[in-house]
């Protein structure tokens, strides 16, 4: 089950193509103009093993209010079927006035859904313990294709096709959470010409963006939106590839996690949601001061082979989506325990 197009949407589709590879059959239900229970009727009738709700409150309903997921569970329940819950996020937080009375409702209609279904999960080691009983972690990673880059040689310097990008470099700019006060400040203090790369925008997109409109300057170079495979590219000739994110890096970061998947030098932050696996393949910085000076650090050494080596051999362990998709079919089927 999932709704809308959104990030959660291509997780969705990922989920998809690599259980139909493994032999699946798998039934997207996306349609919220179905009622729950014609969905899970539907699903009786096809003789559906197991349904996972992919969860984002705003996905569901106005102000993130709905009933939809819990009925849709307790039918399934009753059909025999196992539901499993991917918490994408649990509730807003309180840290809006509009949110003070949302937060709480949003967190009673999770705890609900709690108990009509089989397990959940979660990308967030911080949101394992928020439900009851706690979510098995299960990380998002990329919802790009593997990079065809992971096994050519470290990009040169130089110009033309296949070397270094002369300046840093963020993807998915609208992604929720970006810190751009301190993207700013790094590439002020890098100072490289252009002064950033972005990929996932045009210009004129970020013209009307409510946050990046705030921040973007001139002779930045916008790339616009290009396809998964030239996206990949860019990421793989990427010297430094800046995502900080307000609350902490997270593997429900898929613009980081596909940036990792090509071995890129990536640089984030720690925060409160901040996943502690991480600093193994990915520095992080817990101010805007300690991110402009590691920024400024990591531009001006030299990246190594071995050191793209050990980012990929983490990246293959820790965030393939391959394993990661397997390893949520198998709490999905009840074959293992998360």
């Amino acid at each position: 089950m999932s709704a809308g197009s959104s990030g959660v949407a291509d997780h969705t589709a990922r989920l998809v193509r690599h259980w139909s590879q493994l032999g699946h059959d798998v039934l997207v239900a996306g349609d919220l103009q179905d009622p729950a229970e014609t969905v899970a009727s539907r699903c009786a009738a096809a003789r559906v093993e197991a349904i996972l709700i992919q969860y984002v409150p705003f996905l569901y309903g106005r102000r993130g209010l709905s009933r939809y997921p819990e009925q849709l569970a307790r039918l399934a329940r009753q059909d025999g079927m196992r539901v499993v819950v991917f918490i994408h996020e649990p509730w807003v937080p309180l840290t809006r006035p509009q949110w003070w009375v949302l937060g709480p409702l949003q967190r009673l209609q999770l705890h609900r859904l709690m108990r009509q279904v089989t397990a959940a999960v979660t990308a967030v080691p911080a949101w394992q313990r928020l439900v009851r009983p706690g979510a098995e972690l299960v990380y998002v990673g990329s919802t790009l294709d593997p990079s065809p880059h992971s096994s050519v040689p470290l990009a040169r310097e130089g110009e033309g096709t296949g070397v270094r990008l002369p300046a840093p470099v963020v993807f998915s700019p609208f992604a929720s959470g970006l810190n751009w006060p301190w993207i700013v400040a790094a590439a002020r203090a890098v100072n490289a010409t252009p002064g950033l790369i972005v990929i996932g925008a045009t210009q004129e997109e970020a013209a009307h963006h409510p946050t990046v409109s705030r921040y973007m300057e001139s002779g930045w170079t916008w790339r616009g939106r290009p396809d998964a495979g030239e996206v990949l590219s860019l990421l793989g000739r990427a010297r430094l590839v800046l995502a900080p994110f307000i609350d902490g890096l997270t593997g429900r970061r898929t613009s980081a996690c596909a940036a990792l998947s090509t071995g890129a030098r990536v640089l984030s932050s720690s925060g409160p949601l901040f996943d502690p696996s991480f600093p193994e393949a990915v520095p992080a910085a817990a101010s805007e001061h300690e991110f402009v000076q590691l920024a400024t650090r990591l531009w001006a050494d030299t990246d190594s082979e071995p050191a793209r080596a050990r980012r990929l051999e983490w990246y293959a362990r820790t965030l393939d989506p391959r394993l990661l998709d397997r390893r949520l079919l198998g709490i999905l089927l009840g074959e293992t325990a998360g």
